[in-house]
């Protein structure tokens, strides 16, 4: 029997791999296709000096986290190729020592012999998504979703997630699957939920959540300074408050001293009169925000004399703050990979 055919679309992708990758190697360096089959074919990549490295090379129109088991994977190194790759694909393909490239500039690829590294960044979303019935990751329901799960550790049913958020059992059910999809994380059908990738769930959250944008929020200035008002608000009542971003994250992390409060309530007129706030549009010390959802509510700390949202609340609002607060949310976001049993609670509550 002979070969089997290779479809000209493989040998369309396999080209435009070779065009991509010849554009970010040194000029003096030559690559060359040494074998072609029906899922990609084989690189031979030369360093001046005559080192040489053999890449397999993969090709796909798409990759989705879900068919990355089904790779035809080898001992030698391997290159992936899709018209995009999605930051969850990229972040499995790169835990797997896998390099890759896609059709809108994302890169990465590390060879020992000739020496190399390549890394370049492209699109974080889909220039051209595929039409889809399923849920979207996206809006207040599925950020307090995927922040449960990212705080609870598992086990847990959908059923038992949708009655503590108090949302629809089917919707729950098709986001789980979505993360399932998307290896976030682990569920057989119609099981409790098993394993939780809790950091790329947050990362998954704030793709799309912004402290300042998913909030509706205004700023003020305490006349006395931020701390001064939460030492005040906490000998009073202003209904539901808690304290997020850098004030929240002090005693967690080494932080420098905070200059604005992030202040979650129900009632922001009401906490602005407890605090003798005065409204302003420049040089706020004081960010009040009505809440996404009320899960920025659920299990608060009070880790002094005032209450402070939740460590992963916290982390996603730095994330997404502006200053030094992104800074200070990869140093929490450490923090909580080495100190997990300090935050992740073990029940729904």
């Amino acid at each position: 029997m002979g070969r089997p055919a290779v479809p000209e679309a493989s040998r369309r992708r396999l080209a435009e791999t070779v065009e991509l990758l010849s554009a970010l190697l040194p000029t003096t360096w030559e690559l060359r296709v040494t074998r072609r089959n029906p899922d990609g074919g084989d690189l031979e990549v030369s360093s001046e000096d005559g080192a040489t490295a053999s890449l397999a090379v993969i090709t796909r129109k798409r990759l989705e986290p879900r068919s990355l088991s089904r790779l035809p994977l080898t001992e030698q190194p391997t290159l992936v190729f899709a018209e995009w790759l999605s930051p969850r694909t990229r972040e499995l393909l790169r835990d797997r020592q896998i390099g890759f490239v896609d059709g809108t500039g994302n890169a990465e690829l590390r060879l020992s012999r000739p020496a190399l590294t390549i890394r370049t960044d492209g699109a974080d979303r889909d220039p051209d998504p595929k039409p889809t019935s399923g849920p979207t990751l996206r809006g207040p329901r599925a950020w307090a979703l995927m922040r449960t799960l990212a705080e609870v550790s598992p086990p847990y049913t959908a059923g038992a997630l949708s009655a503590r958020l108090d949302v629809d059992n089917g919707y729950t059910s098709r986001v789980l699957q979505a993360l399932v999809d998307d290896r976030l994380i682990e569920r057989e059908p119609r099981r409790p939920v098993t394993d939780v990738s809790w950091e790329a769930l947050l990362r998954q959250i704030v793709s799309s959540y912004s402290l300042f944008d998913s909030n509706e929020t205004s700023t003020w200035v305490a006349s006395s300074g931020p701390e001064r008002l939460l030492s005040d608000l906490a000998g009073k009542s202003p209904r539901r408050w808690a304290v997020s971003g850098s004030f929240a994250a002090g005693g967690l992390i080494s932080v420098t001293a905070a200059e604005t409060a992030v202040i979650y309530t129900d009632d922001p007129e009401r906490l602005a009169k407890l605090g003798r706030l005065l409204p302003t549009r420049t040089g706020a010390n004081v960010v009040l925000a009505q809440p996404y959802d009320p899960i920025v509510f659920d299990r608060l700390r009070m880790d002094g004399n005032y209450p402070r949202v939740s460590v992963t609340q916290t982390a996603i609002d730095l994330l997404t703050g502006n200053a030094r607060m992104p800074e200070e949310g990869e140093a929490l976001v450490k923090w909580m990979t080495e100190n997990e049993s300090r935050w992740r609670a073990n029940g729904l509550g």
